[in-house]
């Protein structure tokens, strides 16, 4: 069982926390494997970030306003065909407002490759537990 082993020094979540009915209560979850000064990296698709944020590292002039209202438009249906996936979550800062975390680190990247990176741009970054 994964839990006979914990405390862990880090945990990897990849395009996962999308997937989760509970995000908070899974990342609950990861504070509580973690051991203290333990991180959480993590690299998520995310709701478009708003206009002006000053995490996004690549911008593309992507506008941020129409994608994001598309991904709320296509969530319901993309939530059934893509096993539960949630395009329009802010992981990362789901995350950064979690209680339990030393600090929090992320980026917010708006590749602009195909329609796919349009709709689902990532949240990268590092999580490390508060020492107790």
């Amino acid at each position: 069982c994964v839990l006979d082993n914990a405390p862990y020094d880090t945990v990897l979540t990849s395009f996962s926390l999308c997937t989760v009915k509970d995000p908070e209560a899974t990342i609950k979850n990861i504070i509580r494997l973690l051991k203290p000064g333990g991180a959480h990296v993590f690299i998520e698709h995310v709701r478009q970030p708003p206009p002006g944020d000053k995490r996004v590292t690549e911008d593309n002039n992507v506008n941020a306003v129409l994608w994001g209202k598309i991904q709320d438009w296509i969530t319901p249906l993309w939530s059934i065909i893509g096993h539960g996936c949630h395009v329009n979550r802010e992981t990362g800062e789901t995350i950064a407002k979690m209680e339990g975390w030393k600090s929090v680190e992320y980026k917010n990247v708006r590749p602009v490759i195909d329609l796919q990176s349009r709709i689902m741009p990532l949240s990268i970054g590092k999580a490390i537990k508060a020492t107790e």
